[in-house]
């Protein structure tokens, strides 16, 4: 499909690796089809995105701050945080803009308040992107997360609503502070395959399960599998709550002497010093291409974050699913009622025990099969080219 004039399309979305990655598949074909894309970023992700051809709309995100926010005392710290990335995201959006509203406001499962606030102002449709999970009135991620956490106490939505309240009034949208939390947009792209979505009989028409196109992150080093054939696994929690430097201590003494090759992504918060001395099969990196590993890894070792999960998915590969986080929850919960791999609960984690789930789950042929089969409904979902179909018969509907 393509339409009969490019449209000008803003996205707005979070700087973090989870988010920003996933969309850049579809901006590039929505680029390659000729339509203009300005995407909302931090310039930490600038260079990603300028190779897709869209334009860069900086601005400055507080986004990194989140492990911080949720380890503080203070309650109110994580909804003030994700309400000034809200704010931040809106006014860079609306005076690089201004009166000149491009055709459609495209955003992500953490600026909502951002994306629906443009649209309402430049009036025009919205779309909403979701790297994981859909929301609708059965099943709400950010509800569930809410509920983690123990729900909003009083004092918490007083600041936080009085802050929301003077931004929208800002935007002549005073009287809208409500509609934000569960709006459903007429059109909805989910890049996880409906087969994978919890609830999934109760989404409708207006949700396209587009699944995900592979994006890689290419930075400088290039990973090489071991010459020997030994069987990888690969394990990384990710690039935000991976501050757990004894996990990795204890995966590299429970796999010493064994015939799998460790390959570590540790992040930026936990230092390969950190660890001591690693056995000859153990292999630890501040950051590696996980879909470039897992192409010749048998299994993935992760926290459950929604990119790791669906990079394994989509490279076939079943996973063991260690959830640290209570944000997480969801996914590992999805991938043990699938049948996709193992879920280690975090207050049951050993080294001992991992190295167990691993070596059992890599003789599971009905696992591997349940994964090749989740595999081929990833790729039947259409990826980035069924998402730009979806996205240009929308806006022919809207114009």
């Amino acid at each position: 499909m393509r339409s009969a004039a490019p449209y000008r399309i803003v996205l707005a979305n979070v700087a973090n690796h989870g988010s920003v990655l996933p969309t850049l598949p579809v901006v590039s074909e929505l680029v390659r089809r000729g339509h203009g894309v300005g995407y909302v970023t931090s310039p930490e992700y600038a260079e990603l995105v300028e190779r897709t051809g869209a334009a860069v709309i900086p601005y400055e995100s507080g986004a990194s701050g989140a492990a911080e926010a949720f380890a503080d005392d203070d309650p109110a710290r994580p909804h003030l945080l994700y309400l000034a990335e809200n704010e931040a995201i809106l006014r860079a959006a609306h005076a690089h803009y201004g009166e000149d509203a491009p055709d459609l406001v495209l955003y992500g499962e953490v600026p909502i308040i951002a994306g629906q606030a443009l649209a309402a102002v430049w009036k025009r449709p919205a779309c909403r992107i979701n790297p994981g999970f859909a929301s609708n009135h059965a099943y709400s991620y950010s509800r569930e997360m809410i509920e983690e956490t123990g729900g909003v106490d009083e004092r918490t939505r007083g600041v936080v609503d009085a802050r929301l309240a003077g931004l929208l009034a800002e935007y002549g949208l005073g009287d809208r502070a409500g509609e934000f939390a569960d709006r459903v947009e007429d059109l909805n792209l989910v890049l996880v395959p409906r087969e994978f979505q919890i609830a999934q009989d109760t989404f409708d028409e207006r949700f396209a399960f587009v699944g995900r196109s592979a994006a890689r992150e290419e930075r400088p080093g290039t990973w090489r599998p071991p010459r020997d054939g030994a069987p990888v696994v690969v394990i990384s929690l990710g690039t935000t709550f991976n501050d757990h430097p004894d996990f990795y201590r204890q995966c590299a003494e429970a796999f010493a002497g064994t015939p799998w090759h460790v390959v570590m992504a540790l992040g930026d918060r936990v230092e390969t010093g950190d660890l001591g001395p690693l056995p000859p099969n153990v292999e630890a990196h501040p950051w590696v291409s996980l879909p470039a590993v897992l192409e010749h890894a048998r299994l993935l070792v992760t926290h459950g974050g929604i990119g790791a999960v669906m990079d394994a998915l989509t490279a076939g590969r079943p996973m063991v699913v260690v959830p640290f986080t209570f944000d997480v929850k969801p996914m590992a919960r999805r991938v043990g009622e699938l049948g996709l791999g193992t879920v280690v609960p975090a207050s049951e984690f050993t080294g001992a025990r991992l190295r167990e789930a691993v070596e059992e789950l890599a003789g599971d042929r009905a696992t591997r099969e349940r994964v090749r089969r989740m595999r081929e409904n990833a790729v039947r979902a259409g990826g980035a080219a069924r998402a730009a179909d979806v996205l240009e018969a929308y806006l022919a509907r809207e114009r």
